[in-house]
């Protein structure tokens, strides 16, 4: 067996030997600088990463304000159909429905009293006092000229015609006497004109009628 012989002079021998603690705080130095470079590397990595979703989110923000930009537009267009709508509501529940005001009248007038005429003018929409829902007097005016047989026949279409709501506390009897027209002499004919305003007695929010497309839609 060949035996080792240790050449270095007994002087020079513990310079040879191993620092241990020495060795043990490069190893620590090292794992240190590892441990920041990885933890360098990681925070850079993390921050592009952010970085990219950044962008990704200005760009998104950027197609919504452009979107918001856009709606607006028809948002505007929405407010300008709104308003011309409640014009039209307006217009729509402010006419006096003359037809409807004859055809009551044809139901009130009794049996023994005739019109030689007939005179109902709706020049402008009467008002509606939205907190009490009161028709206000306008400039639409009636004129009824006629006959009948007696003043008690005249007193009751009087009363008669202001079952009508549109005529209602308005009539008012002009005169009473003189046939109007032409009459059977044999009889007793008294003649009469009565007058009166006429109001809109139609609510305010008196629905618009359903056009053809909005009757249509599912």
């Amino acid at each position: 067996m060949v035996r080792r012989i240790n050449l270095v002079p007994p002087s020079e021998r513990p310079r040879t030997t191993t620092d241990v603690g020495l060795l043990l705080v490069m190893v620590l130095i090292v794992l240190a600088i590892a441990a920041v470079g990885f933890g360098y590397y990681s925070v850079k990595s993390s921050l592009s990463a952010k970085q990219d979703e950044l962008a990704g989110l200005q760009q998104q923000s950027a197609q919504l304000q452009s979107q918001l930009a856009t709606l607006q537009q028809f948002e505007a267009l929405q407010a300008k159909r709104v308003a011309a709508e409640k014009v039209v509501q307006g217009i729509f529940a402010g006419r006096t429905l003359v037809s409807n005001i004859l055809d009551e009248i044809s139901l009130v007038v009794p049996d023994n009293a005739w019109f030689s005429n007939l005179t109902l003018t709706a020049l402008i929409p009467t008002t509606v006092t939205p907190s009490a829902g009161v028709q206000a007097l306008g400039d639409n005016t009636f004129t009824i000229d006629g006959d009948t047989y007696s003043f008690e026949d005249v007193a009751q279409l009087l009363v008669r015609l202001q079952l009508v709501p549109a005529l209602k506390d308005s009539v008012h009897l002009a005169s009473a006497g003189q046939a109007t027209g032409t009459v059977d002499p044999a009889k007793h004919v008294v003649g009469f004109a009565i007058g009166g305003s006429v109001v809109n007695t139609q609510p305010a929010d008196t629905p618009l009628p359903l056009s053809q497309v909005e009757a249509e839609s599912p």
